[in-house]
């Protein structure tokens, strides 16, 4: 049992985007009689190169009264409609598919046992299922960010969307924030944690110059993974036999005279795939990459004969995709990057992290700070199979068929998850639904909805049209044309 109260101090390892996200989060949580602090070491500012959410960041926002245009504005945000990929299939130019954020407008909640019959007849037509929503149009046509911010805005809209941002400069907005709402901050650097050695809990953090007691702890360090990984030794499920790819290069862009997009880019290359992501100010970008078959000097070489011009690239970044199975041990618990981490597509850090910051404040409010073994054990099930979800998600990506370098020829051979082909095999007769991916969930939230899981397998020719030809035909004769007639209606206006 881990009993909350009572407790005179709560603190937050950690001063990133994730740290001051748990900062806020439980300043909400607790009484005002408990202290929330943020420790982290001395910053030193970087040049962000660009990071995303998905569309879990506005919600958060807004439980968080942070105001959003107030937020854009001081962090050079721009909106995200989605993603844009380039390149997946053929490796030609002009091969590239949409998956952009969907919105439960009326239309789309249409249920038929499991499968929403308009998203079936667009497929079964031929048509992209995403461009039923106006951010398709929007992005091909490059809309400018004010005036679909403006629409966003006025609620009168069928998509959804999220947020562009420059990492370092989201966390020192929301440290401000934060400091403002009362929350402590702490710059020294941890050196060690002390142990009550009748609980095996944290007792204390051991800084340069001081010790700091504690009641309940966030491990929101990063890589670093002080608590989780290197005090509590917390066992590592690597993810590395699906998801191979553990190597970054970032860097960024200066805008020419082009506008704006509204949609992270993922475009494949030899041995992985470059990201650009707009911000206001510049782009943020960078090549993920398998090192076993190119170097980070080739990798440099191969953007800038891709973008035509010269880059300067950040320090490269070695990671390895994977989480670990205990992420709430004792008095701590980790998020974030601290937890796990997949490689960037689709974005999956922050909003992993918000989910699992929803979970945890959950499961304290309802056990009201009385927590027991079971519950923790419960978190950490829900946290490990979140994560499988977003690794079976990302493996959909690679399933291309390529085989045209020595890397794409590989990912031909790279294991999948037994999860994700039984799915396979299921959308050979179907389309995917929500109890598809329950499995997946944490707190019943799913990561990706079916719309981004039906976009993804579409977009890369795993899921077929003939998979929605039973379920249309059982359709009744006036479902049937209500289908028909939407479908007549979208295309008159397409």
């Amino acid at each position: 049992m881990l009993n909350l109260r009572g407790m005179n101090r709560v603190v937050v390892v950690g001063g990133g985007t994730a740290g001051w996200f748990a900062a806020l989060q439980l300043r909400q949580l607790f009484s005002a009689s408990v202290e929330i602090m943020v420790i982290s070491a001395p910053q030193i500012p970087i040049v962000g190169v660009g990071e995303g959410g998905v569309l879990n960041l506005l919600t958060v926002l807004h439980d968080l009264n942070v105001d959003l245009k107030d937020f854009i504005a001081k962090t050079g945000s721009t909106l995200k409609l989605g993603f844009r990929y380039e390149s997946w299939r053929t490796g030609q130019s002009d091969d590239y598919y949409y998956h952009l954020f969907p919105l439960a407008t009326d239309d789309f909640v249409w249920n038929e046992n499991g499968y929403n019959p308009f998203l079936s007849g667009l497929f079964n037509h031929g048509i992209d299922i995403s461009k039923y929503m106006a951010s398709y149009q929007f992005s091909e046509e490059k809309k400018p960010f004010e005036e679909v911010l403006k629409i966003l805005l006025e609620g009168k809209n069928n998509f959804g969307a999220s947020l562009h941002f420059d990492t370092f400069r989201v966390g020192q907005y929301l440290r401000d924030i934060a400091i403002a709402r009362g929350i402590l901050h702490v710059e020294e650097k941890v050196e060690s944690f002390q142990i009550d050695t009748l609980t095996g809990h944290i007792s204390s953090i051991c800084l340069e110059k001081r010790n700091i007691d504690c009641d309940f702890l966030i491990d929101a360090s990063g890589f670093a993974r002080l608590l989780i990984g290197k005090q509590y030794q917390s066992e590592w499920c690597s993810f590395s036999d699906v998801l191979p790819l553990n190597r970054a290069l970032p860097f960024h862009l200066q805008y020419g005279d082009e506008p704006k997009e509204l949609v992270t880019r993922a475009t494949a290359m030899s041995s992985g795939w470059m990201w650009q992501i707009p911000l206001q100010e510049r782009i943020g970008a960078g090549y993920v990459f398998h090192d076993e078959f190119i170097s980070d000097q080739q990798a440099q070489r191969e953007v800038e004969a891709w973008l035509g011009c010269e880059i300067k690239p950040a320090k490269p970044i070695s990671f390895e995709a994977g989480c670990y199975k205990e992420v709430w041990i004792k008095n701590v618990v980790a998020i974030g990057l601290a937890s796990g981490f997949v490689e960037p597509l689709e974005a999956t850090s922050i909003g992993q992290m918000l989910t699992q910051l929803q979970l945890l404040v959950s499961f304290i409010k309802e056990n009201h700070g009385i927590i027991s073994k079971q519950n923790i054990d419960c978190f950490n099930q829900q946290n490990t199979q979140f994560w499988f979800g977003i690794r079976d998600f990302i493996r959909m990506h690679y399933d291309t068929g390529r085989s045209d370098t020595d890397f794409w020829k590989f990912m031909l051979t790279v294991q999948q998850p037994e999860t994700y082909q039984e799915l396979k095999k299921c959308w050979v007769y179907r389309t995917p639904r929500d109890i598809d991916f329950v499995q997946h969930s944490m707190g019943g939230v799913s990561m990706f909805s079916v719309a981004s899981w039906f976009a993804v397998g579409a977009g890369v020719g795993i899921i077929k049209p003939d998979a929605t030809a039973t379920e249309l035909y059982a359709l009744s004769p006036e479902k049937k044309a209500r289908v028909a007639k939407f479908l007549h209606e979208f295309k008159r206006n397409s």
